[in-house]
């Protein structure tokens, strides 16, 4: 705890709960969240968008509405389809990203550091443990929130993977290859999409917002 009875934190900001947090200097105060574990309610939640896009995917194979298999010519065009495969969904997604778990806890967060810092006397024992309380439940809020966006980016792309004919597994084994049935190569590949929308999301995002400043 720095000199002066202040509370020692890094901020966070609206961003936040969906891992974009961006620092900002808050007087005499700042905010460290610790990493939590998601809930049983949002892994519930991430598997069973999964198992939704795996119906979804298993009807259109059955029902013989998918497109004709994409088969790149090497591992590279496979690499780089599922690159575009991934940047699509991501961006899809992005709109709504504003209902997923995190934005309450945020808010909740905010109002305790500025009930915390506009007090004149500093903060108290008792501010120290509701911004510590605050700022756990955003940390769940934020582990939540990964596990609802893996699993929705990932059955969406397993719809999407059926419907347009792209199977990971098929595309690298060769067009002949018939070691796992089509419906459930979707599902692997959609996995695989929605596994990598998180980390292309902040690749973007940092593409977006330039180099850091010196």
């Amino acid at each position: 705890m720095p000199a002066g009875g202040g509370i020692a934190v890094s901020p966070i900001n609206a961003d936040a709960a969906a891992g974009t947090a961006t620092p900002r200097s808050e007087p005499g105060l700042s905010v460290v969240a610790a990493s939590q574990q998601a809930g049983p309610g949002a892994v519930v939640a991430g598997f069973g968008l999964i198992a939704v896009g795996a119906v979804g995917g298993w009807m259109i194979w059955r029902s013989g509405a998918s497109a004709a298999k994409i088969q790149p010519e090497d591992t590279t065009g496979v690499f780089l389809t599922l690159l575009v495969f991934a940047a699509a969904v991501e961006r899809i997604l992005e709109p709504f990203s504003r209902w997923l778990p995190g934005r309450a806890a945020e808010a909740a967060l905010s109002r305790t550091v500025a009930d915390v810092t506009g007090r004149v006397d500093g903060p108290t024992e008792a501010d120290r443990e509701a911004v510590a309380v605050a700022t756990a439940k955003v940390a769940r809020a934020k582990a939540n929130r990964t596990i609802v966006a893996w699993g929705l980016a990932s059955g969406l792309a397993t719809v999407a993977s059926s419907a347009g004919g792209f199977y990971v597994l098929h595309a690298v084994a060769g067009g002949d290859w018939n070691g796992v049935a089509v419906w459930v190569d979707a599902v692997v590949t959609g996995v695989m999409v929605g596994s990598g929308t998180k980390p292309l999301h902040d690749l973007i995002t940092r593409a977006q917002n330039g180099p850091p400043s010196a």
